[in-house]
């Protein structure tokens, strides 16, 4: 008998233990637990049995099923798809370098196993019949694939077109949340902008941010107000002395230098609205 599970993604679905028993739901598995990620396991993908039409699988199809983890079938036993699913979480990469993959994204999965042959994502998929992404079904072709076991050698590669070919998805989708994020909290500073000049903009707010150590989402978002504010040639023009000398501050860290740059920001924005009035 078939047996429905939820990957979900803990870092996109805030206090999803007290959500899940909300709905109903008191059993997870942490797929770090009990590997060399453990201290990472509350931001770790979780497995969460699940029956179809219940509380749990309405919430997933309507809130969670684009961007916060995938939904799984399988007639093998419970821990049989755990090992497997947990010996997927890291792969080795270009120089024999380890790195934690998150297949558990929907918007990587469907791109990783599209492209892939049916007989390598079968081996993949192991013990796992069907992926349910948005707008799309995998059936495994070639069944009764063997469930590998969580090893702290990586077995999965990933080839460098592999990488590229995810890393550009991502960067798209990255930069799609800095423009809605934009027109959401500084719409004033991109009116006018075509959809192309958007991209562009979007493009170079990452590429500067990354310059300066900053690539996380909730940095990016923040260095796109001064981005926005200050242009596109922050922190380098000349009239941008004053915010170089913040971002190089010694003794703080690098949140603390981007709080107080946002802070000094705001400080001149008020201080002009004062003036025009």
């Amino acid at each position: 008998m078939s047996q429905a599970y939820l990957l979900l993604d803990r870092t996109r679905i805030e206090r999803l233990p007290e959500r899940l028993f909300e709905l109903g739901n008191t059993t997870f598995r942490s797929l770090y637990r009990n590997t060399a990620y453990g201290p990472l396991e509350e931001v770790g993908p979780a497995l969460v049995p699940v029956s179809p039409d219940s509380p749990l699988a309405q919430r997933f199809f309507q809130e969670w099923s684009t961007t916060c983890g995938i939904w799984l079938e399988s007639e093998a036993q419970e821990e049989a798809v755990l090992g497997h699913l947990r010996s997927l979480i890291h792969v080795r990469v270009e120089g024999d370098v380890t790195v934690l993959f998150r297949y558990h994204d929907p918007r990587i999965a469907a791109l990783w196993l599209t492209s892939l042959p049916a007989f390598e994502r079968d081996r993949l998929m192991g013990p796992v019949r069907l992926i349910r992404l948005p707008e799309l079904e995998i059936h495994q072709e070639n069944p009764d694939q063997p469930a590998a076991l969580y090893a702290h050698e990586p077995w999965l590669l990933l080839s460098a077109h592999q990488l590229e070919h995810l890393g550009s998805a991502q960067r798209q989708h990255f930069a799609q949340q800095l423009i809605e994020h934009g027109q959401h909290y500084f719409p004033e500073y991109l009116q006018g902008l075509d959809d192309e000049a958007l991209q562009q903009w979007a493009s170079q707010c990452q590429q500067h941010a990354g310059r300066h150590g900053y690539s996380a989402i909730d940095e990016v978002l923040l260095w796109a107000h001064f981005h926005a504010v200050l242009g596109t040639d922050f922190p380098d023009a000349p009239a941008h002395a004053t915010y170089r000398n913040m971002l190089t501050e010694p003794g703080l860290s690098p949140r603390q230098r981007l709080d107080n740059l946002n802070a000094e920001l705001m400080r001149r924005q008020l201080i002009d609205k004062e003036f025009s009035l």
